[in-house]
């Protein structure tokens, strides 16, 4: 899903900086080639797919969704080999008609293809981020109202008036909705998996990487890789074995249990370190959880119940994230605190 996500924003980029530079520096060179346009619309509408059949995980139960996604992205390679095949400058009239209807159908079964994408995933019914689609839809609402009022208003951008450029605005708007939405409702909370800007000048290095099937007898292994990493990187000077063990045990042990129901779900181990930091992620394939709603063991009805205690001890010494969907835990150990942790009982 990351790599989906971000294929998605560099189409983004790419084409707000495009139309950005032609606008202000080439005189609309660019924009007034409609088959450049048009060709990297099919592209971004190939990324919007790709998107959503990996968002928010991928379905390998429900082969329907590939199956559209596949007839829609064969649908676009036909019209770039249509286009290919028809020069404006032999066929002027034919080309027009291609731009004006059928590139716009096939945008509108885009979009049909993707709402259908999210309205099927959505069935199945995600706790961890129902209340977040809900916010989702509302954005989705607005963004349609603006979009629709752009339109018919080109004096605020009066590139809209471009009939190619409709669904590129429009998908820009929802996305940028959408990114908004996101950022309100996971990163400003201390609860899910978040970096702060000096992360970018950490200079973590990938010291560790990797997959197992999610079984006992894997876990073991990887466990065991784990401590190895442990006493080959000399940590027993930052944090002593018992907290290291709590660590292993309760990422691990929580990703077999939550991630390990069908035979093919994997567990994906990966730990960077920086000068300062050491930081162990551990995804898992279930469907997560809401970090939030993880009951405190030291309330009064909860201390007769021995689960959910490991993580919160590692919350007391270290910092626990979690990413939005709850199936990805980010555990970041200090160095600089390894004194405070020897004198925790």
């Amino acid at each position: 899903m990351k790599t989906s996500f971000s294929i998605f924003a560099a189409f983004f980029c790419i084409g707000d900086l495009t139309i950005l530079s032609d606008s202000l520096f080439l005189e609309n060179q660019i924009l007034n080639q409609t088959q450049s346009i048009s060709t990297y619309l099919i592209f971004l509408s190939f990324a919007l797919l790709y998107f959503g059949l990996q968002f928010p995980t991928f379905f390998r139960n429900f082969p329907r969704l590939v199956v559209i996604c596949s007839f829609v992205l064969g649908m676009g390679i036909m019209l770039l080999f249509v286009d290919i095949g028809l020069p404006s400058e032999v066929y002027p009239q034919a080309n027009l008609i291609l731009l004006k209807y059928y590139y716009n159908i096939y945008f509108l079964l885009t979009a049909i293809a993707f709402s259908y994408l999210v309205i099927a995933k959505l069935r199945y019914n995600f706790p961890a981020i129902q209340k977040f689609m809900e916010y989702i839809y509302l954005a989705t609402f607005l963004t349609c109202i603006f979009f629709i009022f752009l339109c018919f208003s080109p004096n605020f951008i009066p590139l809209a008036t471009k009939y190619f450029l409709h669904f590129f605005l429009f998908i820009n708007l929802l996305f940028l909705s959408c990114f908004v939405v996101f950022l309100f409702h996971y990163s400003f909370t201390e609860d899910y998996l978040t970096h702060p800007f000096s992360f970018i000048f950490e200079r973590s290095n990938k010291i560790f990487e990797d997959q197992i099937l999610a079984t006992r007898s894997h876990s073991r292994l990887i466990k065991e890789k784990l401590w190895g990493l442990y006493e080959k990187r000399n940590w027993k000077n930052i944090m002593d074995s018992f907290w290291f063990q709590i660590l292993v045990d309760e990422t691990l042990d929580n990703a077999l249990e939550h991630g390990g129901k069908r035979e093919d779900d994997i567990i994906t181990v990966h730990v960077f370190e920086s000068r300062k930091y050491i930081d162990v992620y551990v995804i898992d394939s279930g469907k997560g959880f809401n970090p939030r709603l993880i009951p405190s063991p030291i309330e009064s009805d909860r201390k007769l119940v021995t689960s959910g205690r490991g993580i919160h001890i590692l919350k007391k010494l270290f910092v626990v994230r979690w990413n939005f969907l709850g199936n990805e835990v980010s555990i970041r150990v200090d160095k600089t605190k390894s004194s405070d942790w020897k004198s925790i009982t």
